[in-house]
C-alpha cells in the first residue's frame, strides 16, 4: 500500500535534506538524472508505487512481468552501487578532515609557547600602563592631602567627605577625559556670580568643574537641578552634599544675596536629552535665569565644555516620539550610551556685567548668544566621536587647570 498521501504529493517536502543528499551522494543523483527523476522525492514516489503494484498483483501477472522485474533489479543494483561508491568517497572525505584535525592540533601545541611569549610581551607594556594610572591616581590625591587632611582633623566629617568625593571626580576626569579648565580665573575669589553652562546629554563636565572650583577656589557652588531628580531613589546624601535645589526665582535669588555662587543650565533635561551633536542651544522661552540675575544684581557667567555631547550621547531613534512622551510627562525615557574617552576642555568665559538697562529676555538672549560663540569657537561641528578621542593627543596652547 502507499506511503504517500494526497496532502503529502501537493507539496513536495524536505527541501534542506534533499539538498544535504545532494551534497553527499553526487553519483546517486547522477544516476537517477539518467532515469528521467529530477529529485530524490519523484524515485522514491515511483518506486512506491511500483511496490504497491507488485503487493497487488497476482504471482501470475508478476510471471508475465519477468523481464520488467529483472530491469527493476538490475537498476536498484546499480543504485546501490553508486550509493557504496558516495559512502566511500564521504568516508576518504572524513578521514582526511580527521588528519586535518590532528595536523592542526600539532601545530597549536607547536606555536602555543610561541603565543603565550607573544601575549606577555604585548600585556607587560599595559602592565605598565595600570601602573602609571595608578601612580597618577596617588598623586592626585597625594596632592590634595593637606586639605583633607584638615578637613578631618577639624572633625567636620561631612566637609572632609566633600573633600574627598572631589579629589575622586578630579581624578576620574583627569584620567578618564583628560579633564581641563580655561578660563578659571574668571570665577570670583569670592561673592555671588551665576554661572550659565551648556547642559550635556549627562553633565560629567560640570561634575569635574564644580570639584575644581571647591579644590583650586576652595568654593561650594550650590546647583539648581530638575526636580524630577529628587524623585530619584539613593541620591538624597549626594543631593544634600553638593547643595542641589530645585531652585524657585525666590530661592535663588536668595541664595546669591546671601554672597554664594549659583549655576543653572537653562536647557535642562530638554537640551540633555534632544540637542545632538551640532549643539543646538535649546531654552526655548526659558528667562528665569536672567530674571534671578537681574533681582540678585550679580554677573552672570558663560561656560561651555567641548566634545561634553560626545562623552555620552542619547539614542538618535525615535526623538520625536521620546519628545512627546517628554513634554506630556516629563519623564526622561531617552536611552543614553557612551562615556567615551574623549577629551573634555571646559572654557568659561568672561563674565556679563550686571546691567540694569537690560530686561530679563534682553539678558538671556545675550547669554544665549555668548554660549553660542563659544561653541562657535570651540567646538568641531558636527562633533566627533573619533575626533574627540583624538584631541586627547593635540595641544592647544592656554592656561588650563
Amino acid at each position: 500500500m502507499t506511503i504517500l498521501n494526497s496532502e503529502i504529493d501537493a507539496k513536495k517536502p524536505f527541501s534542506i535534506c534533499e539538498w544535504i543528499a545532494q551534497f553527499f551522494l553526487p553519483n546517486l543523483y547522477r544516476h537517477l538524472n539518467t532515469q528521467g527523476f529530477s529529485n530524490l522525492f519523484d524515485f522514491i514516489q515511483d518506486l512506491n508505487t511500483y511496490n504497491e503494484a507488485l503487493y497487488l498483483n497476482t504471482s501470475h501477472t508478476m510471471l508475465n512481468q519477468k523481464e520488467n522485474l529483472q530491469q527493476y533489479f538490475k537498476n536498484c543494483s546499480s543504485l546501490l552501487v553508486d550509493i557504496a561508491q558516495d559512502f566511500t568517497s564521504n568516508l576518504i572525505l572524513c578521514y582526511k578532515i580527521e588528519s586535518n584535525i590532528f595536523y592542526f592540533e600539532w601545530l597549536f601545541s607547536l606555536f602555543t609557547p610561541l603565543f603565550y611569549c607573544l601575549l606577555t610581551l604585548f600585556l607587560l607594556p599595559s602592565f605598565v600602563v595600570i601602573l602609571l594610572y595608578t601612580s597618577s591616581f596617588f598623586l592626585f590625591v597625594t596632592k590634595h592631602w593637606n586639605k583633607l587632611k584638615s578637613a578631618y582633623y577639624a572633625h567636620d566629617i561631612w566637609q572632609a567627605s566633600y573633600k574627598s568625593l572631589a579629589v575622586f571626580w578630579e581624578t576620574t576626569g583627569a584620567i578618564w577625559h583628560g579633564h581641563e579648565i580655561v578660563g578659571l580665573e574668571n570665577i570670583p575669589d569670592t561673592g555671588p556670580a551665576l554661572l550659565i553652562y551648556y547642559h550635556a546629554a549627562m553633565p560629567i563636565d560640570y561634575y569635574y568643574v564644580h570639584c575644581k572650583v571647591m579644590l583650586y577656589k576652595n568654593r561650594r557652588m550650590k546647583v539648581v537641578a530638575d526636580r524630577f531628580l529628587f524623585k530619584v531613589p539613593g541620591l538624597a546624601s549626594l543631593l544634600e552634599a553638593f547643595e542641589v535645589t530645585p531652585g524657585s526665582l525666590d530661592t535663588c535669588v536668595e541664595l546669591l544675596k546671601e554672597g554664594n555662587m549659583l549655576s543653572i543650565s537653562p536647557g535642562g533635561v530638554r537640551e540633555a536629552l534632544f540637542s545632538d551633536h551640532n549643539y543646538e542651544v535649546i531654552w526655548g522661552a526659558r528667562a528665569g535665569f536672567a530674571k534671578v540675575a537681574k533681582e540678585a544684581r550679580v554677573p552672570i557667567i558663560p561656560m561651555f565644555t567641548e566634545n561634553s555631547r560626545e562623552a555620552l550621547r542619547t539614542l538618535p531613534f525615535f526623538r520625536k516620539f521620546f519628545r512627546y512622551i517628554y513634554e506630556k510627562t516629563r519623564l526622561p525615557l531617552v536611552p543614553i550610551y557612551g562615556m567615551f574617552p574623549v577629551k573634555l576642555r571646559t572654557y568659561i568665559g568672561e563674565p556679563i556685567e550686571f546691567d540694569d538697562s537690560l530686561s530679563a529676555e534682553e539678558l538671556k538672549e545675550k547669554t544665549k548668544q555668548k554660549i553660542e560663540e563659544m561653541i562657535q569657537k570651540h567646538q568641531r561641528l558636527p562633533g566627533s566621536i573619533f575626533h574627540a578621542i583624538l584631541d586627547r593627543f593635540r595641544t592647544k596652547h592656554e592656561k588650563v587647570h
